[in-house]
């Protein structure tokens, strides 16, 4: 009965959401994007800000991470090794862009990095305060541990690595078997040495197992506490806690909220005290084409439970895309997104805390490469400026400008 009305209430949120495929839709632009250039350079390949994390500090100060390697025409993506964790930097509100290699960060110390103990504890609250979390399975990060570095100069200097103790021997975890940290970078400061985090994990080098949960330090990054389950693993005498995604016409072949990957999630503190996390979702079925998408989920008590909120959008096939949010100077919810499907970068709004969303509007739709292989684009980040516009950091490719990262500006008032 538990699933079932579950199951009642996603169907009930999707219609309310008005979201529909980007297959056969044309969705308007917005309107009077300006769009900046922030990385570009002949024979290199520039990407992924989502896994690296976007800051804005005072005076519309701006920081981006990004991976970066050789260009390299190859099956999937177009990049070859070595891979190296950049930063680029932007004075003016993401008007123009200063990327460089930074000194003594991620990758600078090997795939399995030594790991330093804190000497004292994080102060989160410190003037120009920023934290990069590194996991594994990804570009340029091969750390099933996982660790993090961070920095009290906007990301000038950085400390680290750290690691995060014994997590991945907490019972929670053991108890689906995962083995490896996946996390990117989404954290929430809740005081002086308090922060909420948002992390991953799946089983043994098995692509596609992630799932999401929340830890918190209450000492300044000295130890990690799991706090509970964004979605939490899969098992077959649990799936009544979980509801059936209505993705097939054949409800028989829908799967449980919980037989579907969730990573790569990007979270923010409501005003209310609602933590509300917008994350990557796919299934893959046992025949049939890959499905994926982006959920909202919330907590009203600190990252303990989580409840399911609305479908955002569709991210299209090869394997999707996750999402960036922000919160807009009027109190709204921003989410961006990239649409592998049709080579697009998608934008969302929420007027109500992540329970529903307008449909889609496109920011940019003009994705070209050499090969036309895979539409490998977005990884979004996006901030919000103290003058109202949003500005969103992502990579793309067009006839004009191959394999490049960018960032768009525009008004959503208009």
């Amino acid at each position: 009965m538990k699933t079932f009305t579950l199951t009642i209430l996603y169907l009930i949120i999707i219609l309310m959401t008005n979201i529909c495929s980007a297959k056969g839709v044309k969705y308007p632009h917005i309107k009077d994007v300006r769009h900046v250039i922030v990385y570009s350079q002949k024979g290199r390949f520039p990407a992924w800000p989502a896994n690296n994390g976007a800051f804005i500090f005072d005076d519309n100060k701006m920081l981006v991470g990004f991976s970066e390697g050789p260009y390299k025409l190859r099956k999937g993506h177009n990049i070859g090794e070595p891979i190296t964790s950049w930063l680029a930097r932007s004075n003016d509100g993401g008007e123009s862009w200063k990327a460089f290699n930074p000194e003594r960060f991620v990758g600078d110390f090997g795939d399995m990095p030594k790991l330093n103990e804190l000497e004292k504890p994080i102060d989160f609250q410190k003037s120009g305060f920023v934290m990069r979390i590194v996991g594994t399975s990804y570009h340029g990060a091969m750390d099933p541990r996982g660790h993090f570095f961070y920095s009290y100069d906007t990301g000038i200097t950085w400390n680290g690595p750290y690691g995060f103790g014994n997590l991945l021997n907490h019972p929670e975890l053991k108890k689906y078997d995962l083995k490896e940290l996946t996390p990117r970078t989404d954290y929430i400061v809740t005081g002086k040495n308090e922060c909420l985090l948002m992390l991953s994990a799946r089983f043994k080098d098995e692509f596609g197992s992630d799932r999401l949960f929340c830890v918190k330090t209450f000492d300044g990054g000295q130890t990690f506490h799991f706090m509970g389950w964004i979605v939490k693993p899969y098992l077959v005498e649990e799936a009544g806690d979980s509801f059936k995604v209505p993705l097939y016409e054949d409800t028989l072949k829908n799967p449980y909220a919980t037989e579907c990957r969730a990573v790569m999630s990007q979270t923010f503190k409501l005003s209310d005290a609602k933590l509300l996390s917008v994350m990557r979702r796919r299934y893959t079925p046992k025949s049939g084409e890959d499905v994926n998408w982006i959920d909202a989920y919330a907590s009203v008590d600190e990252g303990k439970t989580w409840i399911f909120q609305s479908r955002v959008g569709d991210a299209g096939g090869e394997n999707g895309n996750p999402p960036a949010l922000a919160i807009m100077a009027d109190g709204r919810l921003c989410a961006v997104f990239g649409e592998r499907e049709y080579g697009t970068i998608q934008v969302a709004y929420s007027s109500d805390e992540g329970k529903t969303w307008s449909k889609p509007q496109i920011l940019i739709d003009e994705f070209w490469s050499e090969d036309m292989e895979l539409n490998d684009l977005g990884y979004p980040r996006v901030l919000t400026r103290t003058d109202g516009k949003m500005v969103a950091i992502f990579y793309y490719s067009t006839k004009e400008k191959l394999h490049h990262l960018r960032a768009a500006i525009w008004d959503p008032n208009l």
